[in-house]
């Protein structure tokens, strides 16, 4: 296997003389000092312009060099990047082709793991009546198909699952709204949360059927019917009728 043979870059380190630094930074504190002592009138307004602008003058043509050196300072570390990032690049793309046929690989033999647990799978559930019920995906998890969990792993694995599902249903057979719980069971397959799912479910319709029929209670209390009978005799037997069943009534003579 090539490898890269790193060899140290030869670093020479620049150096920038600036002999005058000190005469300079004298001259512009000795101006400094005398800017601010100066009182602008309208007398030396223009003066005092022409000496600002003197003074920035030539501060300008100092940072104008500073900038130009720096950029010439930068130019061999910017060839040094340049050619660093071209070799870590090619480098990169290596490894991109690398990680992409290993993955590959490892996906082919997940494939591969799968078929061979399906099969196991298939073999198994004939010999449970719930067979119809519940497929090869109900059971597999991502994790049985890693290179970590052998074969005899997951099928130790299929058993236990196999054999919690029987007994589940062995017991939902036994309860009340058992379709119910069943369906809840085969998208969840946990018996306790089906239950639960299921009892919340009937609990609900059972107050929403208390609210219904005390309104409807409520309407009817609400609810005066009054018939007009133009005949005494018609009145009479119609009040023996209700008094005969209970039925509570208000009379009223015109």
């Amino acid at each position: 296997m090539p490898k890269i043979q790193i060899q140290n870059p030869i670093v020479k380190r620049g150096s920038i003389q600036f002999n005058g630094f000190d005469e300079i930074k004298n001259s512009a504190m000795i101006l400094a000092s005398h800017i601010d002592n100066v009182k602008v009138t309208e007398e030396n307004v223009k003066d005092s312009k022409r000496l600002l602008a003197a003074v920035n003058n030539e501060v300008k043509k100092l940072e104008s060099q500073r900038i130009q050196i720096k950029n010439e300072m930068l130019i061999p570390y910017q060839t040094f990047e340049s050619q660093v990032k071209e070799i870590v690049n090619i480098v990169k793309s290596a490894d991109e082709k690398v990680r992409m046929q290993v993955r590959e690989l490892e996906e082919a033999e997940r494939d591969e793991k799968k078929i061979s647990v399906k099969a196991i799978f298939d073999k198994r559930i004939q010999m449970y009546d719930f067979k119809n019920l519940f497929t090869f995906d109900d059971f597999l998890k991502p994790k049985y198909l890693n290179k970590t969990m052998s074969l005899t792993k997951v099928e130790a694995a299929m058993v236990k699952w196999l054999t919690q599902v029987e007994e589940d249903l062995s017991a939902i057979e036994l309860m009340d709204h058992s379709d119910e719980v069943l369906a809840e069971y085969q998208a969840t397959q946990n018996l306790a949360i089906s239950v639960k799912a299921v009892q919340n479910r009937h609990a609900l319709l059972e107050s929403n059927k208390k609210v219904t029929f005390n309104e409807q209670t409520k309407i009817l209390q609400a609810t005066k019917y009054i018939y007009t009978l133009n005949n005494p005799k018609d009145a009479r037997m119609l009040e023996m009728f209700m008094e005969t069943n209970n039925i509570k009534f208000e009379k009223v003579e015109k």
